[in-house]
């Protein structure tokens, strides 16, 4: 099955973990729990170490919406600028005006700082109405790909018939990755449903420590294998 698998990792132990499995890509983020933010560089640069498959590491300064104040794209512009410096191959990415659509000047912006390195619309895609205009827009920005499907919120059927259509009008002018409760259980009907080529996923565990009664997200390596023999079928 010719589908490229990305992995939403967490921590340099993702990256130690899945070092000697067949991922195709990586998205780098520190707070998976909260949806995902901007990762350390250091821990950038441990990764890049580890593996030399593609790091798309996530541009995000905050939790919440996606609509950001001046300052606030400010701040992700330098952001950027040290992740592309320290070894991530692309960002992952989203901008949106107060009536939640595209923010095309930020869009350019970062577009100017990343020059040839890969842009990635993550899920405030899903914050967007009228999600065609929306993609016309990203395919004439030249954006690499969109993160997009909205699970577990939504019905996986209408999610998919979504996607689906989506590929079939865009799927051969910017790639399209469902993500976001994509699990061993339902991958194979997504990907078979959609026709999509990209599939992203956390396939996470949870690691109690029982002193604090805290926890925290892993990848966790069996479930990616698991994912991995059912993309050979």
């Amino acid at each position: 099955m010719n589908v490229k698998l990305e992995i939403c990792a967490g921590s340099i132990h993702d990256f130690e973990n899945l070092k000697d499995l067949r991922v195709d890509r990586f998205e780098l983020n520190s707070a998976v729990e909260l949806g995902g933010l901007t990762p350390d560089l250091n821990t950038l640069k441990a990764a890049r170490l580890i593996t030399d498959k593609p790091i798309i590491a996530m541009l995000r300064c905050r939790v919440g919406n996606f609509i950001y104040s001046q300052k606030e794209l400010s701040i992700m512009y330098a952001m950027a600028q040290k992740l592309l410096e320290n070894g991530a191959d692309g960002l992952a990415f989203g901008f949106l005006n107060p009536d939640y659509k595209l923010d095309v000047p930020a869009i350019k912006k970062l577009k100017e700082i990343a020059k040839d390195k890969e842009l990635v619309f993550h899920r405030a895609i899903d914050s967007i109405q009228d999600k065609d205009s929306a993609i016309d827009t990203l395919i004439s920005l030249n954006i690499k790909r969109v993160l997009l499907m909205g699970l577990p919120k939504e019905d996986l059927n209408l999610c998919m018939t979504r996607i689906k259509r989506l590929e079939e009008k865009y799927g051969e002018k910017i790639e399209l990755m469902p993500g976001g409760g994509v699990n061993e259980d339902n991958i194979l009907d997504i990907i078979k449903e959609t026709k999509v080529k990209n599939i992203h996923g956390s396939f996470k565990k949870v690691i109690k420590d029982p002193k604090t009664f805290e926890g925290y997200n892993l990848v966790d390596a069996q479930r990616v294998k698991n994912v991995l023999k059912i993309l050979e079928k």
